[in-house]
Formats: structure tokens, C-alpha cells, sequence
């Protein structure tokens, strides 16, 4: 069974995508923070990563030509923020930290990234909860069934 599509920028697909699409280009968008053990660095580097989030959020608003102005700047502004949160949540989970890496990659140091299947996840103060990052957003909800019925209510049976 093919799994369905996520629409861009969905409530759904932000929350699910947010926190790793944030850490990915602050990882791979500045070279200083892409080694495994660079997450820590977020308190040195913080100010400079600021402009990932007009990044993300300029993404957001162009994705759908269909939105009305109000919007589209609604959407930007809403993305915007989630992003800006993130960095600052990580900025203070860094603050509390000797060592952190992106996920559990080398050594003792703690992970930025979770896994949303991880059991240490359940473990994690609600701040840490916010970095759970799926591996893929091909399959973002559980499969749920649908039954279908006609007009008087009945329902239809697949073969019909």
C-alpha cells in the first residue's frame, strides 16, 4: 500500500517536520556546526543561525501560489515563530549541557534529535520532547479506514 502524501507546510507535516528540517540546515548550513558533536555550539553561534527561520518561513509562504496575501504572510509569520522557538529551546537545552550531538552518533554526549519511536523519548523533560524527528515524512499518520456509504446511509461494500 502506498503511503499519502503530505501537503507542505500542513499543520501535520510542521509539527512533524519542523524540528528536524531547523537542526538540518543549521547542521549542514553552517560549517561550524556539522560535526556530530557541533549542537552545542548553538551557544556561540545562535545570532548567526537566525536567518534560517526566513528561510523556512520565506519556503512556507511560497509554497501554495493558491493563498490570499493574509494568508500566505500568516503562514510565514506562524512558521517564523516555531522556528525561532526551536532555536531558542535549543539554545537552552545546550545552556544545561557539557556535551551534546545532533542524534546519537558517537560517545557519551547526549542527543539533540530523538527518534518519535525512541523509549527514551517518553524519559525526556517537554522541552527535549520538541526535537522528535522522523527519519522520513512519507508516512506522517497512522493508516485509518475509511468506509464509505451512499446517499441513504448504507455503507458499500468494496466490491460494488
Amino acid at each position: 500500500m502506498e503511503a499519502t502524501s503530505v501537503t507542505p507546510f500542513s499543520p501535520r507535516a510542521i509539527d512533524r517536520g519542523i524540528a528536524a528540517i531547523t537542526v538540518a540546515l543549521a547542521r549542514l548550513g553552517d560549517r561550524r556546526m556539522t560535526a556530530p558533536l557541533r549542537a552545542i555550539d548553538i551557544l556561540q553561534h545562535r545570532k548567526d543561525l537566525e536567518g534560517i527561520a526566513d528561510v523556512i518561513a520565506h519556503r512556507a509562504e511560497m509554497h501554495d501560489k493558491a493563498l490570499n496575501d493574509k494568508d500566505a504572510d500568516d503562514l510565514r509569520q506562524k512558521v517564523k515563530g516555531r522556528v525561532i522557538s526551536l532555536l531558542d529551546t535549543w539554545e537552552h537545552i545546550a545552556s544545561q549541557k557539557i556535551m551534546l550531538q545532533y542524534q546519537q552518533e558517537v560517545g557519551q554526549a547526549p542527543p539533540l534529535l530523538f527518534d518519535p519511536l525512541d523509549p527514551e523519548l517518553e524519559r525526556q523533560p517537554l522541552e527535549v520532547r520538541k526535537f522528535k524527528a522522523q527519519r522520513s515524512l512519507r508516512d506522517v499518520e497512522q493508516t485509518v479506514n475509511l468506509w464509505v456509504r451512499n446517499p441513504d446511509g448504507f455503507e458499500i461494500e468494496e466490491d460494488e
